[in-house]
């Protein structure tokens, strides 16, 4: 499935320019240009469909070239002023300009621990937050999430959860606004 509906005319796009690639190079009657520009392109077009059309590798490339650095909401007054650090190799699973909690990460539970140990103590330091604590609970469906409770200046609270995607060996974070 596709993560992007643009990614179906880029598709289409990619294809086509590769088969004009091809007639051309072929009617100049240069087989051995051809024979080159079959093989570079044709290779190209396969990642870059592996790209479009497989959300796991998707996933993993956009992890390297296109990591999430920060969760920062513009349109929450208590996090406006906010920013939460994610660990690295971290992508954005949803809108950006709404807020969106959803993030899937390749770190484990205990990277995911430490790291966020680390980076809360720190904005604890600042006086960005005031407290925070270590939760482990269970779901409905008896799966254990594990994270972070914040506690805001203004007395908000964000919960920082990551739990084990059933799929996939990804994790996925969310970050949600409990207001006080």
């Amino acid at each position: 499935m596709a993560g992007n509906v643009l990614y179906i005319p880029y598709s289409i796009i990619m294809i086509l320019v590769v088969i004009m690639l091809i007639v051309f190079t072929s009617l100049t009657k240069r087989t051995k240009t051809t024979k080159y520009i079959i093989a570079i392109s044709l290779p190209i077009l396969i990642v870059f469909q592996f790209y479009f059309w497989n959300l796991e590798f998707n996933d993993f490339a956009k992890s390297f070239v296109f990591p999430s650095k920060e969760f920062r909401c513009e349109y929450e007054h208590e996090l406006k002023d906010l920013s939460i650090p994610l660990p690295e190799r971290t992508v954005l699973k949803g809108r950006e300009d709404v807020c969106s909690p959803f993030y899937s990460t390749f770190v484990n539970e205990d990277e995911f621990r430490s790291f966020y140990q680390e980076e809360l103590l720190t904005m604890k330091n600042k006086g960005e937050i005031v407290k925070y604590k270590y939760l482990e609970r269970n779901d409905v469906d008896g799966d254990g999430n594990k994270g972070f409770l914040v506690e805001l200046a203004s007395g908000s609270k964000v919960d920082i959860v990551i739990h084990k995607r059933e799929d996939s060996n990804k994790w996925l974070i969310s970050i949600n606004s409990i207001s006080k």
